[in-house]
């Protein structure tokens, strides 16, 4: 398990930022704590989420993570993950179930709510996470549903980086640069982007000291995002597979291929 390796390397992980001409080494040591469900327990999850001191939970996990209906976009209360939540909701097994509990928990204690920020690549993840969570919350207790309506702020995000999933090929030849092996390593590409709604309840840090974007509207960075660069990189895609290459990589080398279009 993930989180068992990391506690085993005091939560310390490499990031392999690998460009087109050499591969650049980080040791990130910015995790004070890692808790799991099977490890910890969910009261020990949902006791860090309702800290005094827990000021913002970000999520990150993926479109099916919203237990959302693929038509309407509202919360599917018969998703098996959410039927169990609204059954058990203190032991709750979908990240919704376990936002909804821990508000509920700070409401009660009389705390601050906290802000809830979706990392997903997801369009305006921000409602998709608010839909989501009131959905859930307006099934357990209306009231509940509207102390979080009117307590908690939903920012969207935009995260632009390639991270593909590490392979054995990956973590060795990291470890071969490293000098150590680490099961924690992950490889990715230099550029980075990271644009956020600035829409917090309860402060934030100054992540853009160190490069993220807080901007009014992540919309625009959306759509320049899906037009210029998701466009490209498909239209890239279909070229190499008429061309014959497995990846964008290989498409990348053939010298037509790199041209500038003229104008």
């Amino acid at each position: 398990m993930l989180i068992e390796n990391l506690k085993k390397q005091q939560l310390l992980y490499t990031v392999a930022e690998k460009g087109a001409e050499s591969t650049e080494l980080k040791i990130i040591g910015s995790m004070k704590e890692a808790l799991h469900p099977e490890i910890d327990g969910c009261e020990g999850i949902l006791n860090a989420m309702a800290r005094p001191q827990t000021a913002i939970v970000s999520l990150t996990v993926t479109e099916k993570g919203y237990c959302a209906d693929a038509a309407s976009g509202q919360l599917d209360l018969n998703n098996p993950l959410i039927k169990h939540d609204l059954e058990n909701p203190t032991a709750p097994k979908s990240a919704i179930g376990y936002i909804v509990e821990a508000l509920r928990l700070r409401r009660e204690k009389g705390l601050k709510a906290f802000t809830v920020m979706s990392c997903d690549n997801v369009r305006e993840n921000g409602h998709v996470a608010k839909v989501a969570v009131l959905g859930l919350a307006q099934a357990r207790d209306p009231q509940l549903a509207a102390w979080i309506e009117e307590n908690v702020t939903f920012p969207c995000t935009m995260v632009d980086r390639i991270v593909p999933a590490a392979t054995p090929e990956t973590l060795q030849e990291i470890a071969d640069q490293l000098g150590v092996y680490d099961p924690c390593a992950i490889a990715c590409e230099p550029f980075r982007q990271w644009v956020i709604e600035d829409n917090f309840v309860n402060g934030r840090p100054d992540w853009d000291k160190v490069g993220a974007q807080f901007v009014a509207d992540v919309v625009p960075f959306e759509m320049m995002k899906l037009r210029m660069l998701n466009g490209s990189h498909s239209f890239l895609a279909y070229l190499g597979y008429l061309g014959g290459y497995e990846t964008i990589a290989d498409t990348m080398t053939n010298p037509d291929y790199r041209k500038r279009p003229s104008p």
